[in-house]
């Protein structure tokens, strides 16, 4: 069950195949009839047209070779040359050479340097493709490989579970490792953050303000500050600044609503606070304003983007984001909440959803990865992947996304068939197949999934 692909053979490109001649007869033909009708028309008594320079029938060797290549520009050249000469011995004009040589050489060795250059184009175009199509199946069989090692992860962390191994695996060691990564970058140092704030969204005019913890009435210190300090005091009420009072009382990031509109507009005082929590307790410890900001540098993200920073520079650490790759191995907890969105979209657009377990308890003999590779690249888009242990049984399971087609379905039941006979199991690793249904819930739609020696209905 290999994707069907085209092979890419290094260090070798195929040149353009040749030219159909009966393509290429038919429109030397129709150019050199054409021209000849307009020349006669125009000027009948100069066959050829050789009184412009240049002239117009060297657009015969010049398209032809472009079209087809160095072979069809030479012979286009070359007929047209004989066709020309014979056309003014026929009407009693003759010819020239020592007048007209330049003329005569010119017809063949613009369709010869044209028609090269279009071939060299040609052969580049499909390097690039093929160099293309190459780097994209590297980039899926990475992906498959980084899925399988995902569930052999999610596999061995079952496997400890069921052996009394301590809750805390390596999912959890890498969180506490991650925990100890943001305790460490939490004593951050007030005069970065102001410069990096300066580089990233280019404020002018900022200050950090320590806010005591005994007393809510007590000023604020200023710790550091950018730009002109005289907008700062080095000790700040609070209740004196409407938009710091609320920032630290609300505990959220405060802008002038004016600088939002468009075009955006200033009120006097300060355009933004936001409260910076810190510590293992995340209490507020740090007040940020800003006095100034270039209006140029006033787009719609820019305030969003000194959150992020502050948020960044005192160690809040941001949701990573998944690539945007054909398939995405998750979690039990995470195959539930799908399974629901499943069920979700089935009841309002009436396009089910398909689930898959595939018995994944092979002998150490066996290498499923090539076939499971496979069975990857072939499968739609956002599917999503988990595994299971039940009854003493490893399966992997598969979400694949909504389709009210029946004809798709069935041969994604054959994709799995074959897989699993290509890999040469028996009827016990055959895979089960369950459609979402609507107002099931999740549980329901697990326990049909591993249950053992039930089918259900792939339509």
């Amino acid at each position: 069950m290999s994707a069907q692909t085209l092979p890419f053979v290094h260090g070798s490109v195929s040149c353009p195949g040749p030219y159909p001649v009966r393509f290429f007869l038919l429109r030397f033909v129709a150019f050199f009839a054409l021209l000849a009708l307009v020349n006669y028309v125009i000027v009948p008594g100069d066959a050829g047209w050789f009184g412009v320079n240049p002239t117009p029938f060297l657009l015969i060797p010049v398209l032809l070779g472009v079209r087809y290549g160095f072979s069809a520009g030479l012979g286009a050249g070359l007929l047209t040359v004989l066709l020309l000469v014979a056309g003014r011995y026929v009407a009693g004009q003759g010819i020239t050479l020592t007048e007209h040589r330049y003329t005569l050489i010119s017809f063949p060795l613009l369709g010869v340097l044209l028609g090269q250059v279009s071939e060299g184009l040609q052969r580049g175009g499909l390097q690039l493709g093929k160099e293309g199509e190459e780097l994209r199946r590297e980039n899926r069989r990475v992906h498959a490989e980084k899925e399988l090692l995902v569930l052999s992860r999610q596999d061995l962390q079952q496997r400890l579970e069921f052996h009394g191994a301590e809750a805390d695996s390596l999912e959890e060691q890498l969180e506490e490792e991650l925990g100890e990564a943001v305790e460490t970058c939490s004593d951050f140092v007030p005069s970065d953050l102001l410069a990096a704030l300066a580089r990233i969204t280019h404020a002018g005019s900022a200050a950090l303000y320590e806010v005591p913890l005994e007393s809510r009435a007590a000023a604020l210190v200023r710790v550091a500050s950018l730009g002109d300090s005289a907008h700062f005091p080095e000790h700040l009420l609070r209740d004196d600044h409407q938009i710091v009072a609320e920032a630290l009382a609300r505990n959220c990031f405060l802008v002038q609503k004016t600088l939002l509109q468009n075009p955006p507009s200033r009120r006097s005082g300060y355009l933004a606070a936001y409260p910076i929590t810190n510590g293992a307790d995340r209490a507020t410890t740090h007040v940020l304003i800003v006095q100034d900001v270039p209006f140029n540098n006033l787009q719609p993200g820019a305030f969003e983007m000194m959150k992020s920073v502050c948020d960044r520079r005192i160690g809040s650490p941001a949701p990573p984001l998944h690539d945007k790759a054909r398939h995405r191995s998750i979690d039990q907890y995470e195959f539930y909440a799908a399974m629901e969105a499943a069920v979700t979209t089935h009841t309002k657009y009436a396009a089910p959803s398909t689930l898959v377990r595939v018995p994944f308890d092979f002998d150490d003999v066996m290498a499923p990865a090539e076939s499971f590779r496979d069975l990857l690249e072939l499968l739609p888009h956002r599917t999503l992947l988990s595994n299971s242990h039940e009854e003493g049984r490893r399966s992997v399971l598969f979400l694949l996304p909504a389709n009210s087609d029946p004809v798709v379905r069935d041969a994604l039941r054959d994709l799995f068939r074959d897989f699993v006979e290509e890999l040469g199991l028996g009827r016990e690793y055959a895979p089960h197949f369950v459609m979402t249904a609507p107002g099931e819930s999740p549980q329901q739609l697990w326990g049909k999934l591993v249950a053992v020696g039930q089918d259900v209905s792939f339509r």
